[in-house]
């Protein structure tokens, strides 16, 4: 079967949202009779791929672009032009996945060709608690999304509680398929000389003030791999916090071999389930998480249910030192993570796929 993978974000493109839909393209040709064709606003890297790629640069506008930021909105017509002058009936089924969202309209252009659609929100769209949309912005995002959702022969996110977020009512082809970590490039050395006692990887969605204040008052040094923040806390400013910028997945997990304890900030919602706890997982990392909500529940207790080397805190200064003491001195306890693995997400894509078809 052949398919079309429709990706805003990709390689060589940093940001994590380029890692799911990149790890597909250059893996699925490993399982018989599966290949993707990839279209993405992404430019083009030097490197040799086992895909046909295509650049559909976002060069238009729309006058909702001041109420709708999703860079989708413009995308679409660079799309639908690019979908008109190719033989898209050549492919079996398409793979939208997001963000951004608002492309996924094509979905309808493309199942009257006679493709398969399939939708991979990743995370949930119009109703996201980190966004809150409200009012009209929140009405126009609930209808796109149910107007487009009935074009889906399947539809796949990260996790269950993604799902209750997403056509809420519709009945659905509804699939879990997980993000993970990127087996290919693990560091197989391991080390006993550790460079940095914390390390987070990723945005920050709030200000953790009270955790900052702690590690100040603390010798502990902490990295960040990801955008810098911009926060004024005078711990940022000093030499025991470590900018290091947006990293390559591999970059970064030679930095994060070196930290002692991966840190994950949550806020009050279930669907959670970053990417930064799966690579904290598969380097063995004792892990602490902060959180603005009720500890020990949704998506990350399940993922961190047989998992020995975690504390799970209140955004709170002595609990989270208390919490980080207690890591420092308990032994680590090695665990095999390969459940965990993007390729173990991808035989589920793809037996999914074949389902479809019943192949």
């Amino acid at each position: 079967m052949k398919g079309l993978l429709i990706a805003y974000s990709f390689s060589p493109d940093k940001n994590v949202g380029a890692l799911r839909p990149t790890y597909w393209a250059e893996e699925i040709n490993q399982f018989d009779g599966m290949s993707l064709d990839v279209v993405t606003a992404t430019p083009l890297d030097n490197s040799d791929k086992p895909y046909k790629r295509t650049v559909v640069a976002n060069n238009s506008k729309s006058f909702w672009s001041f109420l709708i930021k999703d860079e989708g909105l413009t995308w679409r017509k660079d799309l639908l032009k690019y979908f008109k002058s190719t033989p898209i009936e050549e492919y079996d089924f398409v793979l939208f996945t997001g963000g951004p969202f608002f492309h996924f309209s094509l979905g309808k252009y493309l199942k009257k060709k006679g493709l398969k659609v399939i939708f991979d929100f990743r995370d949930p769209y119009s109703y996201n608690p980190r966004h809150n949309d409200k009012g009209l912005k929140k009405g126009i995002k609930i209808w796109f999304e149910n107007k487009n959702l009935q074009q889906a022969d399947l539809v796949i996110t990260v996790n269950d509680a993604c799902h209750e977020y997403i056509g809420n009512g519709l009945k659905l082809n509804r699939q879990v398929i997980p993000n993970g970590f990127d087996e290919r490039i693990i560091p197989k050395e391991k080390t006993d000389k550790l460079k940095y006692d914390l390390f987070y990887a990723g945005r920050f969605y709030w200000e953790p003030t009270d955790f900052f204040d702690g590690i100040q008052a603390s010798d502990y040094s902490l990295a960040h791999a990801g955008v810098p923040q911009n926060y004024p806390h005078a711990f940022l400013q000093g030499n025991r916090f470590i900018q290091l910028g947006m990293l390559s997945q591999k970059e970064m997990y030679k930095e994060l071999l070196l930290a002692e304890i991966g840190v994950v900030f949550t806020i009050d919602v279930p669907f959670e389930s970053t990417t930064k706890l799966y690579d904290y997982l598969a380097l063995n990392k004792k892990i602490l998480v902060i959180t603005q909500g009720e500890p020990h529940t949704g998506v990350i207790k399940r993922e961190l249910e047989n998992y020995p080397n975690y504390r799970w805190v209140m955004n709170d200064k002595e609990d989270i030192l208390t919490a980080i003491k207690e890591l420092k001195e308990s032994p680590l306890v090695e665990f095999n993570a390969t459940i965990f693995s993007r390729k173990q997400s991808l035989k589920n894509l793809v037996h999914q796929i074949k389902i479809l078809f019943n192949a």
